[in-house]
């Protein structure tokens, strides 16, 4: 269960000038999780993306707005900012994620209790064997790069999400029902929230299977945040 007393990283986002037509407004942010919903080309993708820019490294941005103002403008000390896209597994991030989580050691046992659940449907059982992730089944050892696509990106989140942990993050997750299997999308904020219970989550979907797990009251409209006040 979502604290509705935690402290809210981000509260409020603006934009002037998106497109060089469109602004936003995004007053009362949720502290815990947004899912902002909208049709296709309205925006979403494009809004995390700023977002992120304007928190990690705004100096390299592309600009496509005029201006953005934020609350807070700079995120406190320490604070991870961590975008997650449909794919990502396919880039080469996979490989230097795993690396980074494998070596935490007895750590990573959280990871491998995670996805023997979750790929429980197809009887996979996650190894540290030699320093390098495998998984059992049927007799069979496979190494990380014969799993799925959905598989791979799913690994991503939860190498991504598990090395924030133990600090408060922003956590942006850009169309996971791209990649992830209808029981994973039911699953994946509970998963997120699993591995860091500090983290802040910005979710942007077509899918009811995200929100229908008792997340209704966090769906955000983007037609709602669209302002023509500034």
């Amino acid at each position: 269960m979502i604290s509705d007393n935690m402290e809210a990283l981000i509260q409020s986002f603006t934009v002037r000038g998106l497109w060089g037509f469109k602004n936003i407004l995004w007053n009362k942010i949720n502290p815990d999780l947004n899912i902002l919903v909208g049709v296709n080309g309205c925006g979403k993708s494009t809004l995390l993306a700023i977002i992120i820019d304007y928190y990690t490294h705004p100096e390299d941005a592309v600009r496509n707005y005029e201006a953005v103002d934020a609350e807070p403008s700079v995120l406190p000390e320490g604070v991870k900012v961590v975008l997650l896209r449909p794919m990502d597994a396919l880039t080469g991030e996979l490989g230097e994620y795993l690396s980074l989580a494998l070596a935490t050691g007895s750590r990573f046992e959280q990871v491998i209790a995670l996805l023997d659940d979750l790929f429980s449907t197809t009887g996979k059982k996650a190894e540290v064997q030699d320093g390098n992730l495998v998984f059992h089944q049927m007799r069979q050892v496979l190494s990380v790069d014969k799993l799925s696509t959905g598989e791979k990106q799913l690994l991503l989140v939860l190498l991504k999400v598990f090395l924030s942990q133990g600090a408060p993050a922003v956590i942006l997750l850009d169309e996971p029902e791209i990649s992830l299997h209808i029981s994973w999308q039911r699953r994946i904020v509970d998963v997120i929230r699993q591995l860091n219970p500090l983290c802040q989550i910005f979710i942007t979907s077509h899918s009811p299977s995200i929100f229908s797990s008792g997340w209704g009251d966090k769906v955000v409209y983007f037609e709602d945040i669209e302002s023509d006040a500034l």
